[in-house]
C-alpha cells in the first residue's frame, strides 16, 4: 500500500490555444509535470501523465458538483442525473458521496485520512449551520467520512490558495503526507478567478506553479497526485467553463502503476488499488 497526496485544482483544463496561460506563462514546475502540457499521455520513470474527458458523455458545459463527484466516486454523476450540476452537490449527489466517495471507503477501511483544507471560521461556521449544503464535493465527502473540517489557524490545515510563501506551502502538504495514508487539498483558485477576475490568473497559475516546485523540493516518499473537474481557467478571455480535457498528474513511487485512462471516472478505481 502507498501514500497519496491529491491536489485537487479547480478550474484546470487544457488548452493549444496561443492565448492560453498555459502557452504564455512560464510554469516550469508545472511544464516540467505535463510534459508541455500535452495532448498524450506519458510514463517517464516516478512521473506519469494522463488526459481525461470531464464531459462525461453529457451536453452542456461541465460543472463542478457532477465532476467533482465522479472524480470521488468514480460513477458517472453527470449521466446519473442526466445534466451537469454545481456547483454544490444537491441531494442525489449527497447520496453517492456518503456511500462512495474515496474519503468515506478510506475511513472505512482504518486508512488515515484528511481534509487538509483550511477555512475561515466565519464560513465555516456557516457551512456547518446551514440546512443548505454550501460546501464543495471535496467537503461534503470529508464531513460525511467524519472527518474534521479544520478553520485555517489549525496547525495541520493548508490554505487553499494565496500562500504568501507557496514553496513552504508545498512542503507543507508533502508534510501532512508523511502522516496519513490519504490526504487530499482542494484548491479552487483557479476557477475563482478565471470567473470573477481574469487579469488576476498569472497570479495564480505562477503560485500553484511555486507550490509544486516545494513539494518536489520536500521529495517526500508520497505520490502527488493533481487532476481537475473541468476546464476554465486555461481559456480567461470568456467567464465560462469549456468542454476541454483535464489533466492528471502523478509523481512518486506509485506512479508507474498508474493504468490508462481517458476519463474522471478512471481516478477513483486506481485510488482504491493502490491504497486499498
Amino acid at each position: 500500500m502507498g501514500v497519496l497526496a491529491l491536489l485537487f485544482v479547480d478550474g484546470l483544463g487544457l488548452s493549444d490555444d496561443p492565448r492560453s496561460p498555459l502557452r504564455g506563462l512560464e510554469l516550469p514546475t508545472l511544464r516540467w509535470l505535463s510534459g508541455g502540457f500535452a495532448s498524450q499521455p506519458f510514463v517517464q520513470g516516478r512521473l506519469a501523465y494522463r488526459v481525461l474527458d470531464a464531459t462525461l458523455g453529457v451536453e452542456g458545459l461541465p460543472q463542478s458538483g457532477t465532476g467533482q463527484t465522479t472524480l470521488l466516486t468514480g460513477t458517472n454523476a453527470a449521466q446519473l442525473l442526466g445534466h451537469h450540476q454545481g456547483p454544490h452537490p444537491l441531494s442525489r449527489l449527497q447520496g453517492l458521496l456518503r456511500v462512495g466517495s474515496l474519503q468515506v471507503w478510506g475511513r472505512a477501511r482504518g486508512l488515515e485520512v484528511i481534509h487538509a483544507n483550511g477555512y475561515r471560521p466565519e464560513y465555516l461556521e456557516r457551512a456547518l449551520s446551514s440546512r443548505r449544503n454550501l460546501l464543495s464535493a471535496f467537503g461534503y465527502a470529508a464531513r460525511a467520512a467524519g472527518l474534521e473540517l479544520r478553520a485555517l489557524e489549525d496547525p495541520l490545515a493548508l490554505a487553499p490558495a494565496f500562500w504568501a510563501e507557496p514553496e513552504r506551502a508545498g512542503e507543507r502538504l508533502a508534510g501532512l503526507a508523511q502522516g496519513h495514508d490519504w490526504v487530499v487539498l482542494e484548491s479552487w483558485a483557479l476557477d475563482y478567478f478565471a470567473h470573477r477576475e481574469p487579469a488576476r490568473l498569472p497570479e495564480r497559475f505562477t503560485e500553484l506553479d511555486r507550490f509544486l516546485r516545494g513539494w518536489l523540493e520536500a521529495n517526500p516518499a508520497a505520490t502527488l497526485l493533481l487532476t481537475s473537474d473541468h476546464g476554465n481557467a486555461e481559456e480567461p478571455w470568456h467567464p465560462q467553463h469549456t468542454r476541454n480535457p483535464v489533466p492528471l498528474i502523478a509523481f512518486g513511487p506509485l506512479a508507474p502503476t498508474l493504468p490508462p485512462m481517458s476519463s474522471l471516472t478512471d481516478v477513483a478505481p486506481w485510488v482504491r488499488q493502490v491504497l486499498g
